[in-house]
């Protein structure tokens, strides 16, 4: 143990001095990966590995697929950007067909019984009341995307081929 201590510093003096003379500097990885080998801070090594483990494991928001509501303009957006007339009558029949389905039935019907026997039957502490009431607010956040778009009505088509009695 004595000799790699007394090793670790002779690495990181050279290191150190190679820098000081701009060698090292050519090489930023290979610089990274002896210091990262070198650590002797196993804790704070593993919690950094932890850390990145989490970041890995934790999915990442596709922005493009947020669905926001402007109800003083009346506008829906999708992904920060406006909803045309077009995409809009595309997904208001989606989410008539996806609400009136056999599957969103069980989508939705499943976690809301969870949560409730969560909450009321098997729940012995707050916690098990946080976790159900947060089951329900995804179902109340799923549900009300499909009603947005299923309550869209399309304006009505201006008939332009229709000439009066001239």
């Amino acid at each position: 143990m004595k000799n790699w201590i007394l090793n670790l510093s002779f690495v990181k003096s050279a290191l150190k001095e190679a820098e000081r003379q701009g060698g090292i500097k050519a090489f930023p990885l290979a610089q990274k990966d002896v210091l990262e080998t070198m650590r002797d801070d196993l804790d704070q090594q593993a919690e950094e590995l932890a850390k990145k483990k989490l970041n890995d494991l934790l999915s990442v928001v596709d922005m493009n697929a947020v669905v926001t509501l402007n109800k003083q303009a009346g506008a829906i957006y999708v992904g920060g950007e406006r909803v045309d007339e077009g995409r809009l009558g595309n997904l208001k029949a989606e989410a008539d067909f996806f609400a009136q389905s056999d599957l969103w039935k069980l989508i939705y019907e499943s976690p809301k019984e969870l949560a409730q026997r969560a909450m009321f039957v098997a729940g012995e502490s707050l916690t098990d009341m946080q976790k159900g009431r947060a089951m329900l607010y995804t179902l109340s956040s799923q549900k009300n995307i499909i009603d947005i778009f299923a309550s869209f009505k399309p304006k009505p088509r201006v008939d332009t081929t229709t000439t009066s009695g001239v």
